[in-house]
Formats: C-alpha cells, sequence, structure tokens
C-alpha cells in the first residue's frame, strides 16, 4: 500500500483495484470486531448455561434466571446483528447500492469494537435516507469502510454524518481534533470511481455520485 496522506490523490503505475482494496479494508474490519463478536458468543453459552443449570432446581423460582435470560437474549441480538452485516458485506453488492445501508452494516461491525475500548463510535442524521450512489459497491464499501477505519484509529470520539441531495455526502469527524490520515491508493482509486473524498484537519469528507 502507498504512504498515509491528508488529502490529495496518488496514481501510481502499481495502484491497487477496487477490489483489492475492499478485501483489504473488509479485513481490517473483521480483525476488529473478532473479539467482540467471540466474547458476545461466550456470553451467551455462559449465560445460557446458568439458566439450564438453575432451572433444573426446583426450588430456584423464576426470577432467579431471569436476568442471564435476558443478558443472553441481548448478546444474541448482538451476534446476529453482527453476523448479518459480515455476510451482506462478503456477499457481492447488487447495484445501485444504498449509502445508509452500508453504513448500518459498517455501524454493526465497529461499533461495538469501539465501545469495548471506551471509545465511541456514532451514526447521525437521516442515515436511511441518504439513498443510493452510481458508485459500484465495491467502490463505495471501500472508500466507507477505509474512511470509518482512519477516524478510528484516530480518535477515539467519532460522530458520522451524512446529507442528501444532488450527491450523498458523507462527513466523518474526529471529536478530538485529530487529524485523521487516509491512504493514497484510496483516494486515487476513488476518484477513478467519481468519490470525491478528502481529509481536512479533523474532517473526512465523502461525495458519492448520484
Amino acid at each position: 500500500m502507498a504512504s498515509n496522506v491528508a488529502s490529495g490523490a496518488r496514481v501510481t503505475a502499481e495502484m491497487p483495484s477496487v477490489d483489492v482494496l475492499w478485501l483489504d479494508t473488509l479485513q481490517r474490519i473483521c480483525t476488529r470486531a473478532a473479539h467482540e463478536l467471540k466474547g458476545a458468543l461466550n456470553g451467551v453459552s455462559v449465560n445460557l448455561e446458568v439458566v439450564r443449570s438453575r432451572s433444573e432446581r426446583s426450588s430456584s423460582p423464576a426470577s432467579s434466571v431471569a436476568k442471564f435470560a435476558s443478558s443472553a437474549t441481548d448478546q444474541l441480538g448482538m451476534v446476529i446483528a453482527m453476523a448479518d452485516a459480515l455476510l451482506s458485506l462478503a456477499r457481492p453488492a447488487r447495484e445501485p447500492v444504498d449509502i445508509g445501508a452500508i453504513l448500518r452494516r459498517l455501524e454493526a461491525l465497529l461499533a461495538s469494537a469501539a465501545r469495548a475500548d471506551g471509545h465511541r463510535f456514532e451514526l447521525r442524521g437521516s442515515i436511511d435516507e441518504i439513498g443510493v450512489t452510481s458508485a459500484i459497491g465495491n467502490a463505495a464499501r471501500m472508500v466507507l469502510g477505509s474512511s470509518l477505519l482512519a477516524a478510528i484509529d484516530a480518535s477515539s470520539d467519532v460522530e458520522c454524518d451524512v446529507r442528501s441531495g444532488a450527491s450523498a455526502v458523507v462527513r466523518i469527524e474526529c471529536c478530538d481534533g485529530t487529524a485523521p490520515t487516509l491512504d493514497a491508493d484510496v483516494i486515487a482509486v476513488a476518484a477513478e470511481q467519481g468519490i470525491a473524498l478528502r481529509a481536512e484537519s479533523s474532517v473526512i469528507s465523502i461525495s458519492f455520485p448520484r
């Protein structure tokens, strides 16, 4: 990969393809999400074992297992959401792709990992109304995933806002003022796909063509 830059684009003779960059991005997302997914699965197993063992005791009231059953339900919900997001991102994208849907899936995988590290990653704005882009699916996924990872790597407090109009605009801010860096190859490939991507100060802005 090319060295990191804050803004601008540099095309090299060996610039990787959209699919190569997306695969690299997806692998990094999976690395972040794996620990929380395993933790949630282990939590489900432990809590269900408590429910099973206590329910076998005739003297145990139902209330004694309620909190364990509730915890298992919450943890299972997290597992389902993360697994669904991962499977959706791993499948070929149906085009035109919905920017809001991609953001929701990335949130399911990245937000819990951020919280576990004592950090915050929050989606704001009318996420479900941002609509679709004419950019190819893996380009949109790669740009959003790489940009969110860059912001999360740089800051403990990240907010992502969207705006819908002539183009679909996503604004990712490092709330502590840290300047994120974007890989030069990501910027160059995004530009080839008609996606305007830049990092200025503590904000990454992305404009997707309709």
